[in-house]
Protein backbone atom coordinates (compact mmCIF):
# COMPACT_ATOMS: atom_id res chain seq x y z
CA UNK A 1 0.00 0.00 0.00
CA UNK A 2 1.31 3.44 -0.91
CA UNK A 3 1.77 5.94 1.91
CA UNK A 4 0.74 9.56 1.64
CA UNK A 5 3.42 11.84 0.19
CA UNK A 6 4.74 14.38 2.67
CA UNK A 7 4.78 17.91 1.25
CA UNK A 8 6.31 20.99 2.84
CA UNK A 9 5.47 24.44 1.45
CA UNK A 10 8.01 27.22 2.04
CA UNK A 11 6.83 30.78 1.44
CA UNK A 12 9.70 33.23 1.03
CA UNK A 13 10.12 36.97 0.62
CA UNK A 14 10.69 40.08 2.72
CA UNK A 15 7.46 41.48 1.29
CA UNK A 16 5.27 38.73 2.76
CA UNK A 17 3.32 39.04 6.00
CA UNK A 18 2.12 35.89 7.71
CA UNK A 19 -0.75 37.77 9.37
CA UNK A 20 -2.96 39.48 6.73
CA UNK A 21 -4.13 41.96 9.38
CA UNK A 22 -0.59 43.01 10.30
CA UNK A 23 0.94 43.95 6.93
CA UNK A 24 3.55 46.68 6.95
CA UNK A 25 3.36 49.34 4.26
CA UNK A 26 5.82 47.42 2.06
CA UNK A 27 4.18 44.01 2.61
CA UNK A 28 1.41 41.87 1.16
CA UNK A 29 -0.34 38.86 2.75
CA UNK A 30 1.44 35.53 2.23
CA UNK A 31 -1.37 34.04 0.17
CA UNK A 32 0.51 31.48 -1.92
CA UNK A 33 1.05 29.00 0.89
CA UNK A 34 -2.65 28.94 1.78
CA UNK A 35 -3.59 28.68 -1.91
CA UNK A 36 -1.23 25.76 -2.52
CA UNK A 37 -2.37 23.97 0.62
CA UNK A 38 -5.95 24.29 -0.63
CA UNK A 39 -4.95 22.83 -4.01
CA UNK A 40 -3.17 19.93 -2.33
CA UNK A 41 -6.25 19.22 -0.20
CA UNK A 42 -7.69 17.52 -3.31
CA UNK A 43 -5.00 14.81 -2.96
CA UNK A 44 -4.17 12.40 -0.11
CA UNK A 45 -1.05 14.24 1.05
CA UNK A 46 0.31 15.34 4.40
CA UNK A 47 1.03 19.05 4.05
CA UNK A 48 3.17 21.28 6.30
CA UNK A 49 3.93 24.97 5.85
CA UNK A 50 7.03 26.97 6.78
CA UNK A 51 7.25 30.73 6.64
CA UNK A 52 7.05 33.25 5.33
CA UNK A 53 10.85 33.16 5.42
CA UNK A 54 12.74 36.45 4.81
CA UNK A 55 15.15 36.86 1.91
CA UNK A 56 18.13 35.65 3.91
CA UNK A 57 20.37 32.81 2.69
CA UNK A 58 20.93 31.32 6.14
CA UNK A 59 17.25 31.39 7.09
CA UNK A 60 16.19 29.89 3.75
CA UNK A 61 18.81 27.15 4.02
CA UNK A 62 17.57 26.39 7.54
CA UNK A 63 14.02 26.13 6.20
CA UNK A 64 15.15 23.40 3.78
CA UNK A 65 16.82 21.56 6.65
CA UNK A 66 13.57 21.82 8.64
CA UNK A 67 11.81 20.00 5.80
CA UNK A 68 14.10 16.95 6.16
CA UNK A 69 11.19 14.49 6.24
CA UNK A 70 9.33 15.91 3.22
CA UNK A 71 9.13 13.94 -0.01
CA UNK A 72 8.37 17.12 -1.94
CA UNK A 73 9.39 20.64 -0.92
CA UNK A 74 7.45 23.41 -2.64
CA UNK A 75 8.81 26.96 -2.62
CA UNK A 76 7.12 30.10 -3.87
CA UNK A 77 9.08 33.14 -4.98
CA UNK A 78 12.81 33.78 -4.91
CA UNK A 79 13.64 31.73 -8.01
CA UNK A 80 14.20 34.56 -10.47
CA UNK A 81 17.38 36.60 -11.06
CA UNK A 82 17.13 39.55 -8.63
CA UNK A 83 19.43 40.28 -5.70
CA UNK A 84 16.78 38.96 -3.30
CA UNK A 85 16.07 35.76 -5.26
CA UNK A 86 17.92 33.31 -3.04
CA UNK A 87 16.11 30.00 -3.54
CA UNK A 88 18.73 28.59 -5.92
CA UNK A 89 21.75 29.39 -3.71
CA UNK A 90 19.82 28.15 -0.67
CA UNK A 91 19.15 24.82 -2.41
CA UNK A 92 22.82 24.48 -3.32
CA UNK A 93 23.95 25.41 0.22
CA UNK A 94 21.49 22.84 1.59
CA UNK A 95 23.12 20.21 -0.64
CA UNK A 96 20.56 19.97 -3.42
CA UNK A 97 21.19 19.96 -7.17
CA UNK A 98 19.24 22.06 -9.67
CA UNK A 99 17.76 19.78 -12.35
CA UNK A 100 16.28 22.57 -14.44
CA UNK A 101 15.37 26.23 -14.10
CA UNK A 102 12.99 28.23 -16.32
CA UNK A 103 10.41 26.88 -18.73
CA UNK A 104 9.12 28.54 -21.90
CA UNK A 105 5.57 29.11 -20.69
CA UNK A 106 3.50 32.13 -19.68
CA UNK A 107 2.73 32.54 -16.86
CA UNK A 108 5.35 30.60 -14.95
CA UNK A 109 8.74 31.06 -16.62
CA UNK A 110 10.88 30.96 -13.40
CA UNK A 111 9.82 27.39 -12.51
CA UNK A 112 12.61 25.39 -10.86
CA UNK A 113 13.05 21.70 -10.06
CA UNK A 114 15.83 20.35 -7.86
CA UNK A 115 16.63 17.14 -6.01
CA UNK A 116 18.52 16.02 -2.93
CA UNK A 117 18.58 12.26 -2.60
CA UNK A 118 14.96 11.15 -2.88
CA UNK A 119 13.60 14.60 -2.05
CA UNK A 120 12.22 16.74 -4.86
CA UNK A 121 12.05 20.54 -4.75
CA UNK A 122 9.49 22.30 -6.94
CA UNK A 123 10.23 26.04 -7.01
CA UNK A 124 7.14 27.94 -8.11
CA UNK A 125 7.07 31.62 -9.12
CA UNK A 126 6.08 34.17 -6.51
CA UNK A 127 3.32 35.88 -8.47
CA UNK A 128 0.06 34.26 -7.30
CA UNK A 129 -1.38 33.39 -10.73
CA UNK A 130 1.97 32.03 -11.94
CA UNK A 131 2.23 29.97 -8.77
CA UNK A 132 -1.32 28.65 -9.18
CA UNK A 133 -0.94 27.75 -12.87
CA UNK A 134 2.43 26.03 -12.46
CA UNK A 135 1.09 24.08 -9.47
CA UNK A 136 -1.73 22.81 -11.70
CA UNK A 137 0.61 21.93 -14.54
CA UNK A 138 3.63 20.53 -12.66
CA UNK A 139 3.13 20.00 -8.92
CA UNK A 140 -0.20 18.17 -8.95
CA UNK A 141 0.84 15.80 -11.78
CA UNK A 142 4.06 15.01 -9.86
CA UNK A 143 2.08 14.07 -6.77
CA UNK A 144 -0.55 12.15 -8.75
CA UNK A 145 2.29 10.12 -10.26
CA UNK A 146 3.69 9.42 -6.80
CA UNK A 147 0.23 8.23 -5.76
CA UNK A 148 0.00 5.85 -8.71
CA UNK A 149 -2.45 7.72 -10.93
CA UNK A 150 -2.77 6.20 -14.41
CA UNK A 151 -3.40 9.62 -15.94
CA UNK A 152 -1.62 12.24 -13.82
CA UNK A 153 -1.51 15.00 -16.45
CA UNK A 154 -4.22 17.64 -16.86
CA UNK A 155 -7.30 16.60 -18.81
CA UNK A 156 -7.54 18.45 -22.13
CA UNK A 157 -10.62 18.89 -24.32
CA UNK A 158 -11.28 20.70 -27.60
CA UNK A 159 -13.80 23.55 -27.50
CA UNK A 160 -14.60 26.42 -29.90
CA UNK A 161 -13.51 29.96 -29.16
CA UNK A 162 -16.37 32.43 -28.69
CA UNK A 163 -14.15 35.42 -29.49
CA UNK A 164 -10.96 35.98 -31.53
CA UNK A 165 -7.49 35.67 -30.08
CA UNK A 166 -4.55 37.86 -31.14
CA UNK A 167 -1.25 36.35 -32.21
CA UNK A 168 0.70 34.77 -29.35
CA UNK A 169 4.23 35.37 -28.14
CA UNK A 170 7.33 33.21 -28.16
CA UNK A 171 6.26 31.17 -25.13
CA UNK A 172 3.49 28.61 -24.72
CA UNK A 173 0.61 30.44 -23.03
CA UNK A 174 -2.06 29.32 -20.59
CA UNK A 175 -4.78 31.95 -20.76
CA UNK A 176 -7.44 32.17 -18.09
CA UNK A 177 -10.91 31.90 -19.59
CA UNK A 178 -14.53 31.01 -18.95
CA UNK A 179 -17.28 28.98 -20.56
CA UNK A 180 -19.91 31.01 -22.41
CA UNK A 181 -22.61 30.42 -24.96
CA UNK A 182 -20.78 29.43 -28.12
CA UNK A 183 -17.65 28.06 -26.44
CA UNK A 184 -14.81 29.65 -24.49
CA UNK A 185 -13.70 33.26 -24.10
CA UNK A 186 -10.53 34.71 -22.62
CA UNK A 187 -10.82 36.83 -19.49
CA UNK A 188 -9.70 40.42 -19.98
CA UNK A 189 -7.28 40.43 -17.04
CA UNK A 190 -4.29 38.16 -17.65
CA UNK A 191 -1.81 39.81 -15.25
CA UNK A 192 0.19 37.30 -13.20
CA UNK A 193 -0.86 39.01 -9.98
CA UNK A 194 -4.60 39.11 -10.75
CA UNK A 195 -5.97 36.56 -8.30
CA UNK A 196 -9.57 37.72 -8.77
CA UNK A 197 -9.39 36.81 -12.45
CA UNK A 198 -7.79 33.47 -11.58
CA UNK A 199 -10.61 32.77 -9.14
CA UNK A 200 -13.17 33.62 -11.83
CA UNK A 201 -11.49 31.40 -14.43
CA UNK A 202 -13.12 28.11 -15.37
CA UNK A 203 -10.57 27.01 -17.94
CA UNK A 204 -7.02 27.46 -19.13
CA UNK A 205 -6.67 27.97 -22.88
CA UNK A 206 -3.47 26.20 -23.95
CA UNK A 207 -1.83 28.08 -26.83
CA UNK A 208 1.40 26.98 -28.54
CA UNK A 209 4.26 29.44 -28.85
CA UNK A 210 4.03 31.82 -31.80
CA UNK A 211 0.33 31.11 -32.36
CA UNK A 212 -1.25 33.07 -35.22
CA UNK A 213 -4.39 35.17 -34.93
CA UNK A 214 -7.36 32.86 -34.30
CA UNK A 215 -10.92 33.60 -35.44
CA UNK A 216 -14.10 32.91 -33.45
CA UNK A 217 -15.30 29.35 -33.86
CA UNK A 218 -11.80 27.88 -34.14
CA UNK A 219 -11.17 24.90 -31.91
CA UNK A 220 -8.76 25.36 -29.02
CA UNK A 221 -7.11 23.03 -26.52
CA UNK A 222 -8.77 23.64 -23.14
CA UNK A 223 -7.85 22.54 -19.62
CA UNK A 224 -10.84 22.47 -17.30
CA UNK A 225 -10.20 23.80 -13.80
CA UNK A 226 -12.11 22.27 -10.92
CA UNK A 227 -11.87 20.85 -7.37
CA UNK A 228 -8.53 22.34 -6.56
CA UNK A 229 -6.88 21.35 -9.80
CA UNK A 230 -7.65 20.17 -13.27
CA UNK A 231 -10.92 18.28 -13.50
Amino acid sequence: MRRKPRVTIIDSGDELAGDPEACAVHQVPASNGAMLAALLASLPCDVDRIGPVPDDLTLLTNAFHMAHDADVIVTTGGASVGDHDLIRPAIETWGGAIDFWKVAIKPGKPLLVATKGKQVVVGLPGNPVSSHVTALLFLLPLLRTALGAAKPLPLAVELPLAAPLPAGGDRREFLRGRLVSGGVEVLTQQDSGALAAMAAAQVLIDRPANSPVVAPGAMARILLIGNGGIA
